[in-house]
């Protein structure tokens, strides 16, 4: 008989298909070969368990063992430090943290301008605290972030905004925009005439492998 411990079971990743921090989450998982067990809730009727691994009642969360990793950074970096596949980060570590600063601008500038514009246009605006033209204010600022993101581009020294031949976690966690942006608002789209660079990394971004992971579901788990 062996002496060996048990293999630590699957991880399981708790989402939702259109969350794009899950998306994010999925996406570096996958870059990373790490195989998960993926959970489904539905956003309208969260599963009471949601609630008691992330007190904040939010997707992901990532149960490895028994014990839960919340917040779609913590699990890239989990990912990222037990996965075997493509590095999410620059080896250089001038460049990481270069690249860590600008997922942050990423995902305030982009991913959520969009995003949150569309969950206020399907769920509706919040009437005590969101302004009337909150909606049409976040789709302006997005507008307004193509430029910027252009000149980031194309002072690099390849597609990505780290530079290099492969995409960073800064690159990817616009790809759930990357794809649902020419399905949902496709006039929000960078021109790829004033904006050639900023136009080119979203189409890179819809077609690197991985992007298949932003319409991945996983078991449906009702409240």
């Amino acid at each position: 008989m062996s002496d060996a411990p048990d293999a630590m079971p699957r991880p399981r990743l708790w989402s939702w298909n259109l969350s794009p921090f899950a998306g994010k989450a999925r996406i570096a998982l996958a870059i990373r070969g790490i195989e998960v067990e993926l959970i489904e809730i539905d956003p309208v009727a969260r599963p009471p368990r949601l609630a008691e691994i992330n007190p904040a009642n939010r997707v992901p969360v990532l149960e490895v063992g028994d014990r839960a990793i919340t917040q779609s950074t913590a699990i890239c970096e989990w990912a990222q430090e037990t996965g075997t596949g493509p590095s999410l980060w620059p080896e250089d570590p001038i460049a990481r943290a270069q690249a860590r600063g600008l997922l942050r601008w990423v995902e305030d500038e982009i991913v959520t301008n969009f995003f949150l514009s569309m969950r206020k246009q399907v769920f509706g605006l919040d009437e005590a605290h969101d302004h009337p033209n909150l909606i049409a204010n976040l789709r302006g600022a997005l507008g307004k972030r193509w430029r910027p993101l252009d000149r980031m581009l194309t002072a690099t020294d390849g597609p990505w905004l780290a530079g290099g031949a492969d995409p960073s976690l800064a690159d990817l966690a616009a790809m759930p925009v990357a794809v649902r942006l020419p399905q949902w608002l496709p006039d929000l789209a960078p021109d790829p005439v004033t904006v050639p660079a900023a136009a080119a990394w979203l189409a890179a971004l819809s077609d690197h492998p991985a992007a298949v992971e932003v319409d991945r579901s996983g078991q449906p788990l009702a409240g």
